[in-house]
């Protein structure tokens, strides 16, 4: 019998934006994938999950959690059972085989072009100008000296756009960007580890989170 930590209940209420159904693995970690692979993220929960357990539908298994006031949780090879009081649900494991869940293998970046912080502050006042504007892309720009961030219409030059600049850079010059769509995080602070042609590595500075999210092309 176990609930789940507020942690946890952040942490797989993010990962159903980022897929509807999950796979939950036994243990502690935990990861999802997007269904066009631009997004994988994983986290070590203090959930220690007993079964492997299939959820199709990740927002209705919150929404139970949520109107049961974060039950306690029994899980069974096939269901999972919800006990709060007088008051219980059993809810059904899905064929994990109707979910588009991550390799096996770990995903591993070797010579990334550039590492950097990024802020809480300055990702969230991004984001938000980039859905006020309805600008699709975050680009990161490293040349003149300075690392910068901007989100932008790619092909438009007249379009709105923000910039901030981020910290000094002394390497050789490099333009990579991502869809703002697929910037799914959970709010705060990161280390960024990216290279071109490939993915960007965005690690939590206070939590075991960590995204892997595909350049845009």
């Amino acid at each position: 019998m176990m609930k789940l930590s507020d942690f946890g209940l952040t942490v797989l209420k993010n990962f159903s934006t980022i897929n509807s159904g999950l796979v939950l693995n036994r243990g502690k970690k935990q990861r999802t994938i997007s269904q066009d692979q631009s997004i994988l993220a994983e986290v070590e929960l203090e959930d220690d999950i007993p079964f492997k357990f299939a959820v199709y539908d990740l927002n209705q298994f919150l929404g139970n959690i949520v109107t049961l006031d974060n039950p306690d949780l029994i899980f069974q090879e096939k269901f999972v059972r919800m006990d709060s009081g007088s008051m219980s649900l059993n809810y059904y494991s899905s064929a994990p085989e109707l979910i588009d869940s991550p390799p096996d293998k770990e995903l591993v970046m070797n010579s990334p072009t550039v590492e950097f912080d990024l802020s809480n502050n300055d990702l969230t006042k991004l984001l938000r100008l980039a859905s006020m504007n309805n600008l699709p892309t975050l680009t990161v720009l490293g040349s003149n000296g300075e690392i910068r961030l901007q989100v932008h219409e790619k092909n438009n030059s007249t379009s709105n756009f923000a910039t901030t600049v981020l910290s000094k850079y002394e390497g050789a010059d490099f333009t990579v960007s991502f869809k703002t769509e697929n910037l799914k995080l959970i709010p705060g602070d990161y280390h960024v580890k990216l290279k071109e042609n490939a993915f960007a590595i965005f690690d939590s500075v206070n939590s075991s989170l960590r995204y892997f999210i595909a350049i845009a092309k």
